[in-house]
């Protein structure tokens, strides 16, 4: 009777082989994967880069329209589509990140003035400060050097321009002395205004932008009109004299006040102004 001969053992050699393949044929499985999922993020990665650079262009909004910077009617343009702008300006542009501006709100404002040379020795200061009809700007004229990013224009108030908000004040007028806290509205009618703005050209990921370098805002108004409530502690015989005094010598008052009045309103403009350049290309801007 035969006997099967018994199973000889794999030679140990031949076992090390066996599991160094076994081993060696994983790990490439397991490197053939993790190069192909490390591609994969790399291609997400470009793609989202891709999509984040394309979405960072931001285009002229909805309303806006394109001037032709060789055109020889360049301020004409210009002027008119500033004066289309205006009513989407004054609502805000959230794409832009512009918040709107009529009301436009100062929260603080301090005036500190000497009576060196005027009238005024007062320490006065606004608080929520709104500022109403920026809406009702017309722009009457334009002057530009596009390849130089200057730009003077000049424009009328249809309506007046109202400053309400807390005050307090402190200090002398002329010759009076004044003290109080309370509400204010200062009203400066038939307001025109002289703004001279002034960039430079900076490059990003490819696109020309203009930063603004200054930005100067001039007025003048035929009125303007006082009214401090709770003067001299609730005192209204001394507060209406003192509202009556101030409204007589108005010319002399805002002689003082304006520099601080046109500082304000000035940041409030450059604020917008540096917002929406920031933003849109140049030559999305002036094609």
């Amino acid at each position: 009777m035969n006997t099967a001969a018994p199973a000889r053992p794999t030679p140990y050699y031949l076992s090390v082989l066996f599991n160094i393949n076994y081993y060696l044929i994983g790990t490439m499985a397991m490197v053939r994967r993790d190069a192909a999922l490390v591609a994969l993020c790399c291609l997400v990665c470009v793609i989202s880069k891709t999509t984040r650079t394309t979405a960072s262009v931001v285009k002229l909004p909805k309303g806006f329209v394109a001037c032709k910077r060789d055109e020889p009617g360049i301020n004409s343009c210009i002027q008119q589509a500033l004066q289309t702008a205006v009513p989407h300006l004054v609502k805000g542009i959230p794409s832009l990140g512009l918040i709107p501006i009529d009301p436009l709100i100062i929260s603080q404002m301090d005036i500190n003035q000497g009576a060196s040379n005027g009238p005024l020795d007062i320490k006065l200061s606004f608080k929520d400060l709104y500022i109403h009809n920026i809406g009702s700007i017309k722009i009457t004229s334009m002057k530009s050097n596009i390849n130089n990013y200057t730009f003077n224009l000049k424009a009328d108030f249809d309506e007046p321009l109202v400053l309400e908000g807390m005050y307090n004040i402190q200090g002398k007028i002329i010759i009076l002395p004044i003290i109080g806290e309370g509400k204010s509205n200062l009203t400066l009618a038939a307001l025109k205004v002289s703004i001279d703005i002034n960039g430079k050209p900076v490059t990003r990921k490819g696109d020309e932008y203009m930063e603004l370098e200054s930005l100067e805002l001039k007025f003048s108004t035929s009125r303007l009109y006082i009214q401090l409530d709770n003067l001299f502690n609730g005192d209204q015989l001394l507060g209406n004299n003192m509202n009556m005094f101030m409204n007589q010598n108005w010319r002399e008052i805002l002689k003082d006040l304006q520099p601080a009045f046109e500082s304000a309103l000035g940041m409030a403009f450059q604020s917008v102004t540096h917002q929406f350049f920031h933003k849109v290309p140049y030559g999305k801007i002036f094609n």
